[in-house]
């Protein structure tokens, strides 16, 4: 989502990404053994968190502010299971005029036994031509994209604790990488100084 550099449309760095309508392609995500996902995937209010089991901010996994979404997930076993999402892990808009999501670390969910648990997790903005997630807007869990630019640039972030200020640093670099423009030399210097 957002504004600014509209004039080279068809710039992508692959399907799914950029100005890029297609699904996006890459390493397919497998849940572990015991563990489903309710799908489509709901948006989420930290403001509202009444979808979401009331859980805030606080509680959420990820970073970016722009793609916001509340995972729930079934853990049919009788001991907890951990999902690791690796960065670069997709959730895609089942909207096309609404913004894919984008991981740029690792995020790690320990479900519980039972029916229903709620996970909140921020994620960034893939396609900024695209509009922002709404409540209303809908996502599937989709594959882990595997570009050398995003590579480095999950290398750079990997371990950080990033602030909110930071995430917005992060965000300009993914628009950068996502619409096929690489990896530049100040946006790698931004990444190694957050």
């Amino acid at each position: 989502g957002g504004t600014g550099g509209g004039t080279n449309t068809g710039k992508s760095l692959g399907p799914g990404l950029g100005f890029s309508k297609d699904d996006p392609t890459g390493q397919a995500f497998t849940l572990p053994a015991g563990l489903t996902l309710e799908s489509p995937i709901i948006a989420w209010s930290p403001e509202n968190p009444v979808d979401c089991d009331e859980k805030y901010s606080d509680e959420a996994k990820g970073t970016g502010e722009e793609v916001r979404v509340c995972l729930i997930f079934r853990n049919t076993t009788n001991a907890p299971i951990t999902v690791t999402l690796p960065p670069g892990t997709v959730l895609v808009a089942t909207n096309d005029d609404v913004q894919n999501g984008i991981t740029v670390q690792t995020i790690t969910i320990e479900v519980p036994p039972g029916e229903r648990y709620f996970a909140p997790m921020f994620a960034y903005c893939a396609n900024q031509d695209r509009s922002t997630t709404g409540l209303g807007d809908r996502y599937v869990l989709g594959p882990t994209v595997q570009y050398k630019d995003f590579q480095d640039m999950f290398s750079l972030l990997a371990g950080k604790k990033l602030s909110r200020e930071a995430a917005g640093h992060v965000q300009g670099v993914v628009h950068h990488v996502s619409q096929g423009e690489g990896l530049s030399a100040a946006d790698r210097a931004l990444l190694q100084g957050l």
